[in-house]
């Protein structure tokens, strides 16, 4: 299970994402979240020997770029939503119930989700970044109008992964079960608890 609290990023408890497969402990990745109404927020932070930034659009193939990725479901639905951010900061959201059913939503709604991507470092030995993304569930599609997250019971996983990087990564908060890199694994969501 993974806990969010209500209370400014700064003060919530990292989620350090562990390796899924293979082995690449050059790479490290951390997720900070917190909550408000029907908002979460989310703060990655990637360490990593490169830095890949070449999708120029939104709804492109991000997840070859250095990439974080937030995977949400309401528990018990068949959909579940993707939003998947590339360290170029161009984002790619889609709907489903699995990787091939996947409707990416308009890039006119892409363009109201608040988030920032800042280059703290990079060099030919190692980069560092961060993203923050604020995702309003009602919006996405994930939570009724009126509902807050605190009343609703949710499920996901969060991700940092680079498919076109020189050494490819797959890091994940829960684990998952797959011989292959297979991020789109409902069956794999762990539940996300908002508290207060």
């Amino acid at each position: 299970m993974i806990t969010v609290h209500k209370v400014p990023l700064d003060k919530s408890l990292s989620v350090v994402l562990k390796q899924c497969w293979g082995e690449s402990d050059d790479v490290e990745a951390s997720l900070k979240l917190s909550w408000e109404g029907s908002v979460l927020h989310l703060r990655f932070q990637v360490r990593e020997p490169q830095l890949r930034r070449m999708v120029s659009e939104h709804n492109g193939r991000v997840w070859e770029d250095s990439c974080v990725e937030a995977f949400l479901a309401r528990k018990g639905s068949d959909e579940y939503i993707n939003v998947e951010c590339s360290a170029s900061t161009k984002i790619l959201v889609g709907r489903g119930q699995s990787r091939h059913t996947r409707t990416l939503l308009p890039v006119s709604v892409i363009e109201t989700i608040p988030y920032r991507v800042e280059i703290m470092e990079n060099n030919t030995k190692q980069s560092r970044w961060k993203a923050e993304l604020s995702l309003d569930l009602v919006s996405l599609g994930v939570l009724e109008a009126g509902e807050t997250l605190d009343t609703v019971s949710l499920v996901g996983n969060f991700y940092c992964c680079g498919d076109k990087l020189a050494k490819p990564h797959y890091l994940c908060a829960h684990e998952i079960g797959t011989l292959k890199p297979d991020f789109h694994t409902p069956a794999f969501f762990t539940p996300i608890a908002c508290t207060l």
